[in-house]
């Protein structure tokens, strides 16, 4: 009976899995920025889908980078230790919260809706199922997102080096119209620089996560998450993000701890721009997704657009 009652378990979780597209959600944002392509083709970001579809426009959801890793985190279940188990193959630690379509069917120790921390690189489970009603419609669904919750809200200690070294303007900064209105990228900034520019890591971290395989550039929408990114996470749970840069000029490896002022990469031209710079941005975890938050550069400088930066 026990076996019989394990292989319902492990076939509703596979089930899950098959289906994961439609119920699995990965990297949940907080809220979310659209685009659209008016009638003179001018594209519109927002984060209300209102106008567009009142003027009949095809809306798509803005995303800077391609961070899905949904094959790097791997839900499974342990038929012998009756376990609901997850995999992380990321370098960075995740933040995962386990939900469950019909709690009352379920005789279970799992925490569902609440935040669990996995350590990069390992197995870690986060509860036994023990019984279910086999005639309840019932699926497990997982998010996550990179890093761990941690409160801090800004950056301005004085730790943040210059990622680069000459001078170039800031094309666009905090709540950039353009670009910057949604969650991760409020606080990010723009600096307009030629293709090549070496990039410095601002402060001491770990490489936890990097795409440097992409070579389209344009204000074509499909060139949307196609922009090369290296991610730093930093002592404090604090993340660096470096973003369009040149295809294949990675200094440095997944999993690798770089100093402060360490070149890891060149700026490029990648993704949906409109020329070729440097997005970079200070992002946390704040349990459920990335977001940004305001900073300052070493000698209090708080970037603006139109401001020269200097190194």
């Amino acid at each position: 009976m026990q076996r019989i009652l394990n292989d319902k378990i492990m076939n509703v979780l596979l089930k899950t899995l098959l289906i994961s597209t439609v119920y699995v959600v990965f990297n949940i944002c907080t809220a979310k920025v659209y685009f659209y392509t008016d009638s003179e083709g001018i594209t519109h970001f927002t984060d209300s889908t209102e106008d567009a579809e009142e003027d009949g426009y095809a809306i798509s959801e803005y995303e800077d980078l391609d961070e899905d890793h949904e094959d790097e985190v791997l839900l499974s279940y342990n038929s012998l230790t009756q376990e609901v188990m997850i995999e992380n193959q990321l370098y960075s630690p995740i933040s995962v919260i386990l939900k469950v379509s019909n709690e009352s069917a379920v005789e279970t120790d799992i925490k569902f809706n609440e935040i669990f921390t996995v350590e990069a690189n390992s197995t870690q489970s986060l509860g036994h199922i023990y019984s279910f009603d086999p005639s309840a419609d019932f699926s497990l669904t997982r998010q996550f997102s990179i890093g761990t919750p941690t409160s801090i809200e800004k950056s301005d200690t004085g730790e943040l080096q210059i990622p680069f070294r000459g001078k170039f303007r800031v094309s666009q900064a905090n709540g950039g119209t353009y670009s910057h209105r949604g969650p991760k990228n409020f606080y990010a900034i723009d600096v307009a620089m030629p293709i090549g520019t070496p990039i410095y890591a601002a402060r001491a971290g770990k490489v936890v996560d990097m795409k440097m395989h992409f070579t389209k550039a344009g204000l074509d929408p499909a060139a949307h998450g196609k922009a090369n990114y290296i991610r730093l996470r930093h002592s404090d749970g604090t993340m660096t993000v470096y973003v369009h840069l040149n295809p294949n000029s990675q200094k440095v490896r997944l999993g690798d701890y770089v100093n402060g002022g360490d070149q890891i990469a060149e700026s490029g031209n990648t993704g949906y721009t409109s020329g070729p710079h440097l997005h970079f941005a200070v992002q946390r975890n704040n349990g459920i997704s990335t977001v940004s938050i305001p900073f300052k550069f070493y000698g209090n400088i708080e970037p603006r657009i139109g401001m020269w930066i200097s190194n």
